[in-house]
């Protein structure tokens, strides 16, 4: 079973030092500098969580980091090989928890970059409502090609509101 927490850097690091192949492939390509990652993670950030097991061992890191502009946020998320396990608890949350959050607070859109033909990916941000928005041809420190997604309030707000309506019809 896994829980949300609060990370440490030491949590941030162990997730760095053993995330997927993928993930480590994606960072690489957007220049990462994975020595400093935990700590510009835990600086510049609205909020980061983190998925630990039984044995309080962290899978799954994800989170916002300010945007440049008022009301845009960075989303992130990277996680072990164990980031299946812990892909129930980080979707449960980030409905339950981190989409009202951004609503309350005034954030109207989220961004995130993967690596284009990442169908992981993409299935994850549908599932909290993210979609892909662009095609960044060779946007990559290799060349490589990226997908830009997005989450915006707006249609957040309307999907709440018709799957309110929904269950009020089926009453």
């Amino acid at each position: 079973m896994m829980i949300v927490e609060q990370p440490t850097e030491q949590d941030i690091r162990f997730v760095v030092n053993n995330m997927r192949d993928l993930d480590r492939r994606e960072l690489t390509a957007t220049g990462c500098d994975f020595d400093a990652l935990p700590q510009r993670i835990l600086q510049g950030n609205v909020f980061c969580f983190c998925a630990v097991d039984d044995f309080m061992m962290p899978h799954a890191v994800w989170g916002l980091q300010v945007g440049a502009r008022k009301g845009v946020g960075h989303g992130f998320a990277f996680g072990t090989k164990h980031w299946g396990k812990a892909l129930p608890v980080v979707v449960k949350h980030i409905k339950g928890f981190v989409l009202p959050f951004l609503v309350q607070n005034g954030f109207h859109r989220v961004e995130c970059l993967a690596l284009a033909h990442r169908k992981d990916v993409e299935r994850f941000l549908e599932l909290i409502g993210a979609y892909p928005e662009a095609q960044l041809s060779q946007w990559g420190a290799g060349g490589e090609d990226f997908t830009s997604y997005r989450w915006l309030a707006d249609e957040y707000r309307s999907q709440k509101r018709s799957a309110a309506h929904d269950r009020h019809i089926s009453h």
